[in-house]
């Protein structure tokens, strides 16, 4: 990329209807630069105000609509609660710090997290029946990812979390 902004282009009749000096060429490098930074950057911020916590991606607005979504918020919460289990390893040890799990909202820890994820379950149920579809939420159960919490990125996995808070 960085060799591109600084190759010298052609300056044939095609490319610029009139010879350009290279202090002309040097400037419309810089137009494009700036151009380019201008749209990375609208492209970027929107991203970069995205929530960052539980809170916030609870607060955002963004939920579940329909069965697959309620479904898969399920999975997540599911996973999420069997990884705050103190005894997940069968050692008398967990996946997280205990510390670490004290710091964090009351309504992802467990018994929380175990119960929001049976709000889920039973939502996406209700939905599926709704639409007659019953067949295709018997697969899903069957086919239901697992997911390896601890591999995962806990505050993005957090979010995700957020994005599927129980509504009050």
């Amino acid at each position: 990329m960085l060799q591109f902004l600084t190759q010298r282009l052609p300056t044939s009749d095609v490319f610029f209807p009139c010879r350009r000096t290279p202090s002309q060429t040097r400037l419309d490098y810089m137009r494009v630069l700036i151009v380019s930074a201008f749209m990375a950057a609208s492209v970027i911020g929107p991203l970069s105000a995205s929530a960052q916590t539980y809170e916030e991606a609870a607060a955002s607005g963004v939920s579940p609509a329909t069965g697959g979504e309620m479904l898969d918020c399920a999975f997540y919460w599911s996973a999420w609660a069997q990884s705050l289990n103190p005894n997940h390893y069968g050692e008398g040890s967990g996946i997280w710090d205990p510390s670490w799990i004290e710091t964090l909202n009351p309504a992802i820890r467990l018994p929380a997290a175990e119960e929001t994820a049976q709000y889920w379950f039973l939502q996406a149920q209700a939905d599926y029946e709704k639409y007659d579809d019953r067949a295709e939420y018997d697969q899903r159960m069957l086919d239901a990812p697992e997911f390896d919490v601890e591999a995962l990125d806990e505050r993005k996995f957090i979010r995700l979390l957020g994005e599927c808070a129980r509504p009050e």
